[in-house]
């Protein structure tokens, strides 16, 4: 059963923090190509105009647009389009050395999706509509967006024959991202709310209190069933909340120093008196069930984990350690009965308006696996870009990844492997 993180919040804060830090740091430059500009580059013949595949299904993603130059570099812009609704995100232009071209569009397809072609002036619209879409609810482009833009030279978007609609199911749709602080946030959805008001745009955001700022007020009626905050604070769980402080503490010190530390006889001995005292705490029965798997005990962790769906059947870690646990026997048909055929947390538990970071970051874990053994790589890769919003480096995160994009080379191994009659 995944482990309950309530109490990680300090561990999470911190590690947001690196992150943030890392992202702050100045990033490595590619040549200038001697000092051409874009505006200079954008007279040499286009090479390639690339959009991801799914972009109108994930929401956002990036577009590349190179031009051959005579040395035989690349000159390339690049665009990270929100097309749910903040537009251009990031941009960049660059010179590419030709020897390291494709290994660029390599990382850019393993961090983002499969790139596909377009005709330029399908590109070139694309990534204005998404820039008027965005200022028009009051957002302008990155700072480096109008540089980068000057690579697009003499290209017609007139010509353009495609629509593009913008946003998700017709209102924008804003989803926090990793280098989205809990205040920049808020100031996006405020705005959101002034420009459009609090029923014509959707959100999700991944909302801290180290800001030191209140919670977004609750939605008002008509909200579509989306909108939630994420958060990494400890949720107020009132079975939880009635135990004496002494024991509280006792099943922090085993969490951090005993499940996590994978003594699992050690948590077992603590545990199992706890559930004779406190047998309404679903808490403890997660612990429980984790020692159990930790120990290689299965059928101990099949007992707990059903006594766990019968005594607490809407508890959300309860319904993911049984979907996993599906998932692992190769049986995801039971899936979808387990989430009452709901994929989206709001959905699930339509009373609530703010869920733990780890509920969420487990449930999408789940979801997109159950899609991915059904052949629905687009709607995996939905929830895969969801868990690298809120956090890409999660182990989660990157088992998702390793499930959905496995490497070229893994690629090529297996390919080698002789066909089964």
């Amino acid at each position: 059963m995944t482990l309950d993180e309530k109490r990680r919040q300090k561990k999470l804060a911190k590690k947001a923090a690196k992150r943030k830090a890392k992202l702050a740091s100045p990033r490595p430059s590619f040549s200038t190509g001697g000092g051409l500009s874009p505006a200079q580059a954008a007279h040499y013949p286009i090479h390639d105009c690339l959009i991801p595949e799914h972009l109108f299904e994930i929401g956002i993603g990036n577009i590349v647009l190179t031009r051959s130059l005579p040395s035989g570099d690349f000159a390339m812009a690049a665009f990270l389009l929100d097309v749910f609704c903040l537009g251009v995100k990031n941009a960049f232009y660059s010179v590419i050395p030709a020897q390291d071209y494709a290994l660029q569009l390599r990382q850019i397809e393993e961090s983002g999706g499969r790139l596909e072609r377009v005709h330029p002036s399908c590109l070139r619209k694309l990534v204005e509509g998404g820039v008027d879409y965005a200022r028009n609810l009051g957002f302008a482009p990155h700072a480096d967006y109008a540089q980068a833009a000057g690579l697009f030279g003499d290209i017609e978007a007139a010509a353009c024959p495609v629509r593009y609609a913008y946003g998700k199911n017709g209102k924008p749709f804003y989803i926090s991202g990793p280098n989205e602080s809990p205040a920049q946030s808020r100031r996006i959805v405020d705005t959101l709310s002034r420009k459009l008001g609090p029923e014509k745009f959707d959100f999700m955001t991944a909302l801290g209190a180290s800001e030191g700022e209140s919670a977004l007020p609750a939605p008002a009626s008509g909200f579509t069933t989306v909108n939630y905050e994420i958060t990494d604070e400890p949720m107020p769980e009132p079975a939880y909340e009635r135990l004496p402080q002494p024991v509280k503490d006792q099943l922090d010190t085993l969490y951090h120093e005993t499940l996590f530390l994978r003594k699992p006889r050690e948590a077992i001995a603590v545990l199992q008196p706890l559930i004779e005292r406190y047998p309404d705490v679903p808490q403890i029965y997660n612990y429980l069930h984790t020692a159990y798997q930790q120990l290689g005990d299965r059928d101990n962790s099949q007992r707990v984990l059903q006594e766990t769906l019968e005594r607490f059947p809407d508890y959300l870690f309860g319904r993911i350690a049984y979907a996993t646990d599906c998932l692992q026997r190769g049986e995801p048909e039971k899936v979808p009965e387990i989430f009452d055929g709901k994929y989206e947390l709001k959905l699930l538990y339509p009373e609530r308006e703010r869920f733990h970071i780890s509920e969420v970051m487990s449930f999408y874990t789940v979801v997109a696996w159950y899609w991915h053994t059904q052949g629905e790589r687009d709607r995996a890769g939905t929830y895969y870009k969801l868990l690298r919003q809120l956090d890409p480096k999660h182990p989660n995160t990157r088992f998702i990844q390793h499930l959905l994009y496995p490497s070229r080379l893994k690629t090529w191994l297996q390919g080698l492997l002789p066909k089964q009659p």
